[in-house]
């Protein structure tokens, strides 16, 4: 389908009223138009979640991670100042750091030694002419913001802040305190599927009695699931969890957070922000994810737990309890894996055509109208 259609169809399908909502037209989960379309107008103007500020807690501590097309590293300088950055040399583009550490004073090149320092200022470049001044040359910088504790990056130097479109949810979860949880383990990895299909995996609840039956289904039922109203930036679904019982390990949940109502410390919201960070929240920790398209069947899925200060035991006790969280996070993605890949799969098939939404499913006619103002303008409400 050429893209000026695809679009069309995409705008036709986020018109129709929620009750009467289609899945998305799978077109837009194999076009490789439609995706370098989403790279320029979504992920080159969009919030990105990079990880967590206690991650980035010392002067020199970065990560290295990919937003749209560029290379960008998120890097806490010597004067403490959060920073974003270009991950590419200004010499002849070749990349600066890897992976994530620690770096003590300085960025070098490892192709020509050009050296900057932790803000990005070219302090070094041995060879070059009397009038090359090292003064005019620094990595070009990206916008930050810190919301509940997440690092946001956007490439873009005039996009609006994010923590107003983002604010009726810090609202809904003031009591949760998910600015104070701390991380405990990160996994980067790339999944055979196309990140939309991911994102609306992740925030829809219709599928868990059928994928995650031995695992998230006894604890927290399809049955108690309902969605709540999202916003342009962000959709939500809150779900109940059954008393005295876990998926994350084998003890019931205890509740370590004393500000939590009795009915809070029972549900467990799972919220969108768009584009492409997924997470939900209990009282004891989060597990959220980040994608970054890669190709149309392949992302990188950047995902991890962090837990409440309390939450977690002491001694010998914590390393089991990190090991237990992994394993049974790794689980339930192993049971998402194999379904999100059939659907990347199956959009291509001649006979693939959207069908009808669940009511469980708002989230995902919420997205789909965030896709389609993105990429072809205001729809009405």
């Amino acid at each position: 389908m050429p893209l000026p259609d695809l679009l069309d169809a995409v705008r036709r399908n986020a018109s129709l009223p929620a009750d009467q909502a289609e899945a998305t037209p799978p077109q837009v989960y194999t076009s490789p138009e439609f995706l370098e379309l989403e790279l320029t107008q979504i992920f080159n103007r969009e919030w990105i979640c990079v990880g967590r500020e206690d991650e980035f807690a010392n002067p020199g501590d970065y990560r290295v991670t990919r937003i749209s097309r560029d290379e960008v590293v998120i890097l806490r300088d010597r004067d403490g100042t959060l920073r974003a950055m270009s991950n590419i040399c200004r010499h002849r583009m070749m990349s600066l750091l890897e992976g994530d550490g620690n770096i003590p004073s300085k960025i070098t090149c490892p192709y020509h030694a050009w050296t900057y320092t932790l803000d990005g200022q070219l302090i070094g470049a041995s060879h070059m002419r009397e009038n090359f001044d090292k003064s005019t040359c620094r990595l070009p910088q990206y916008q930050v913001e810190v919301w509940l504790g997440f690092v946001y990056v956007n490439l873009d130097p005039d996009a609006a802040p994010l923590a107003p479109r983002l604010a009726p949810l810090a609202e809904r979860f003031t009591n949760y305190q998910v600015a104070s949880y701390r991380a405990l383990f990160r996994v980067n990895e790339v999944w055979d599927t196309n990140w939309k299909i991911l994102f609306q995996n992740f925030m829809e609840p219709y599928h868990l009695f059928a994928v995650h039956t031995h695992t998230v289904e006894p604890v927290l039922p399809t049955k108690h699931a309902h969605a709540v109203t999202g916003g342009l930036g962000f959709n939500l679904y809150v779900q109940g969890r059954m008393p005295d019982v876990a998926f994350e390990y084998g003890e019931a949940m205890q509740n370590p957070n004393p500000a939590l109502s009795e009915e809070e410390a029972m549900s467990v919201p799972l919220f969108g922000a768009f584009p492409a960070h997924m997470c939900s929240i209990s009282a004891e920790r989060t597990f959220w994810m980040s994608l970054m398209p890669i190709t149309t069947d392949k992302v990188q899925v950047f995902w991890g737990v962090d837990v409440h200060p309390a939450a977690m035991p002491e001694g010998d006790a914590f390393a089991e309890r990190v090991e237990t969280l992994k394993e049974s996070f790794h689980a339930i993605n192993d049971e998402d894996k194999p379904i999100t890949a059939a659907i990347a799969r199956n959009a291509a098939a001649l006979a693939a055509e959207p069908g009808r939404l669940s009511p469980k499913e708002q989230t995902i006619w919420e997205f789909q109208r965030y896709l389609a103002e993105r990429l072809t303008g205001p729809l009405e409400t």
